[in-house]
């Protein structure tokens, strides 16, 4: 599974998000992101204002709670 991880600043403040959709193959992840920082750039509030974005592999430990990115 893959994830859209967004790190979004603006005038010294920042925002971590995801689109909170989980992803079968990056090759969907990645074209889904592109479209997504498209429409964040076309909407920016400010000039200043920038979007970091990365599409991760999501893996579970097997009998674990913990997630690695």
């Amino acid at each position: 599974m893959y994830l859209i991880v967004l790190v979004m600043i603006q005038t010294g403040q920042h925002k971590i998000a995801s689109d909170q959709i989980l992803y079968p193959s990056m090759e969907m992840c990645e074209a889904a992101r592109s479209v997504l920082v498209m429409n964040l750039e076309n909407t920016k509030p400010s000039e200043d204002a920038v979007v970091f974005s990365k599409c991760t592999m999501l893996s579970f430990e097997e009998h674990r709670s913990k997630v690695a990115l």
